[in-house]
């Protein structure tokens, strides 16, 4: 790998979104949504809790599909 790449996998705005994903991934669905709906939250919380919401959700939500056709189903469900 070239140290380019190297840079992109440690820099503070990928370390802190990860840090948001095990921040709110302790988090109950009914706080996930909360956050997602609240624009007080950074756009950077509120997409990690929202990753946190899809991964969460029950696959009668999820249908066992693709990540980003769950996403959809996961935003429609949960009405965010």
């Amino acid at each position: 790998m070239s140290s380019r790449s190297n840079y992109h996998l440690l820099s503070r705005t990928r370390q802190a979104f990860f840090g948001h994903l095990r921040a709110t991934g302790v988090l109950p669905i009914h706080h996930l949504v909360r956050i997602v709906l609240d624009k007080g939250y950074s756009a950077r919380v509120r997409s990690a809790a929202l990753r946190n919401l899809v991964v969460a959700a029950p696959v009668e939500v999820t249908l066992g599909q693709p990540y980003a056709v769950r996403r959809l189903l996961v935003r429609k469900h949960y009405q965010v």
